[in-house]
């Protein structure tokens, strides 16, 4: 390779590297790779079985089912 060349590939290289350092792109994402893996620890903690999500549901589906048991029941007594 000739010193022109050469030269030409340092420039090269320098523009390059100076570009990915000032490109922000890749800090972005990794800030948003962080934000939904918080986001994924809360959803797991709130709907893992026996979390308060659980326990609502298993609260309201146990009320409904008493209740229309006795409403089949008394629909049955007439």
């Amino acid at each position: 390779m000739n010193m022109t060349m050469l030269t030409a590939l340092r420039a090269q290289t320098r523009n390059f590297l100076g570009k990915f350092i000032k490109n922000e792109q890749g800090v972005t994402a990794i800030e948003y790779a962080v934000v939904a893996a918080g986001v994924a620890v809360v959803v797991l903690a709130v709907f893992k079985a026996d979390g308060p999500v659980d326990e609502m549901l298993t609260k309201i589906f146990g009320d409904l089912k008493t209740k229309l048991s006795s409403v089949i029941t008394g629909i049955g007594a007439e």
